[in-house]
């Protein structure tokens, strides 16, 4: 039976959060037994570092699993910590991914919002500002999360619908073979369905510090070197005002991450 956390902690563990924008799914374990049970963690921080945050159905657009049986819906109830448990076939992989609905933000000082847009690759907002002549201070954004992770079972041989879309709106899609470690792994960054040309995307190892960084080139693909993980991989692509879904901030961004394990 499943236990309702109250919604106020939820909440109050929510806007705790608030000015985080980096989400990412973490399972318990990547690697597992044929038919055992798997976890995986909604977290939100920096640097593959951050505290597990409950699943919330308000706060979500989509939450959904992907096997060598389809794609189906996650049944996921508000409290649920962590956010996904299921149980894993004899062999395999599965892709568990979520969408957030629409956060908004406001920097309270222009060295934070600088910051951020340095530490992302943004840096073009930045120059339409000095173009456009206008103050950086209380800068208000909407940004959305893009998030999935793969589980695998043990000695299992990579799957050709590893390496197909989601259907996120921001995504990065992984190139075949990424699952071996003594493979140099590429990525492509998909931005509705179309490669991403020019975004920075990182790659965080888990327990080693620094990150290695790419520009998608005109095909949206970044290669990184062979190492062991687990991994995360994020991007973050953002778009004036203007846009309809920004609903009135300054901007409006999304952020992809994928986390995953290769085989050794």
């Amino acid at each position: 039976m499943k236990i309702v956390k109250p919604l106020a902690l939820i909440v109050a563990i929510s806007s705790s959060f608030a000015s985080a924008h980096e989400q990412w799914l973490e399972p318990s374990q990547y690697q597992i037994r044929p038919k055992a049970t798997i976890k995986a963690d909604i977290r939100i921080g920096q640097n593959f570092k951050g505290y597990a945050y409950p699943y919330l159905e308000h706060e979500t657009a989509q939450f959904i699993e992907r096997d060598g049986a389809g794609l189906r819906n996650v049944d996921a109830i508000t409290g649920d910590k962590p956010a996904y448990t299921s149980k894993m076939p004899e062999m395999g992989f599965r892709w568990v991914a979520l969408e957030s609905k629409a956060y908004d933000l406001t920097f309270d000082s222009e060295k934070k919002f600088v910051d951020y847009i340095n530490g992302e690759g943004l840096e073009w907002v930045l120059d339409w500002y000095q173009e456009q002549g206008r103050s950086r201070e209380g800068v208000t954004e909407t940004y959305y999360r893009h998030a999935k992770t793969l589980f695998s079972v043990e000695g299992s041989e990579e799957a050709e619908w590893l390496t197909e879309p989601l259907g996120h709106r921001l995504e990065l899609i992984p190139v075949a073979s990424f699952t071996q470690c003594s493979t140099a792994p590429t990525f492509q960054l998909l931005w509705q369905g179309k490669p991403l040309e020019g975004a920075l995307v990182r790659r965080f190892v888990k327990g080693k510090r620094g990150t290695e960084q790419y520009r998608t080139n005109q095909n949206g693909k970044v290669r990184f070197t062979a190492q062991e993980g687990p991994f995360l991989i994020n991007a973050v692509r953002i778009d004036y005002g203007s846009e309809p879904r920004a609903k009135g901030k300054d901007w409006v961004s999304d952020w992809a991450s994928l986390t995953y394990q290769c085989q050794k």
